[in-house]
């Protein structure tokens, strides 16, 4: 099946025509997060998602994996990196954080779940503080991107 990378734009997530491809992300966020992780959906739909841009990742017809870049006063965060269960190991998570980081510039950071932070050290994020801290009930670092930006590893289709 053909992999595609969907990038909607921060400007553009708010428009209806783009409406479809936001609710595919929200809808792979819900099965992560919301049902997989217990996480309450008022902490994951937290109201700015059309402020922000996204990454949808379509394996043929179907959403399998997302990500959301917002622009903080601290710097880029890249945040609600997620991949349906049945996807995970396949490298679609390294695929969306790859190529997020080649959209960003300037300071970039994540809170990793720290179950997860070895999966982010081997793409080159190291931790910013120790300090473990809970976010939704679920331990996090904050880590950070010291590498300049990135280098797209496949076409995006941007919507704007």
């Amino acid at each position: 099946m053909e992999t595609q990378l969907i990038l909607i734009q921060e400007s553009a997530a708010a428009k209806s025509e783009n409406r479809p491809l936001l609710l595919q992300c929200q809808a792979v966020r819900r099965s992560v997060f919301v049902e997989g992780q217990g996480v309450d959906e008022a902490i994951d739909f937290d109201g700015k998602d059309d402020s922000c841009a996204h990454l949808l990742l379509l394996l043929g017809q179907e959403a399998v994996g997302t990500l959301r870049i917002r622009k903080t006063s601290e710097g880029t965060k890249l945040e609600r990196i997620a991949v349906l269960e049945q996807y995970r190991g396949k490298q679609f998570g390294k695929l969306l954080v790859e190529n997020a980081l080649a959209l960003v510039s300037g300071r970039v950071y994540i809170h990793a779940q720290t179950r997860i932070s070895p999966f982010y050290e081997k793409l080159g994020f190291t931790v910013e503080d120790p300090t473990i801290y809970y976010e939704a009930n679920i331990p996090h670092l904050t880590m950070i991107w010291p590498h300049g930006q990135g280098v797209l590893t496949c076409n995006i289709t941007t919507r704007s």
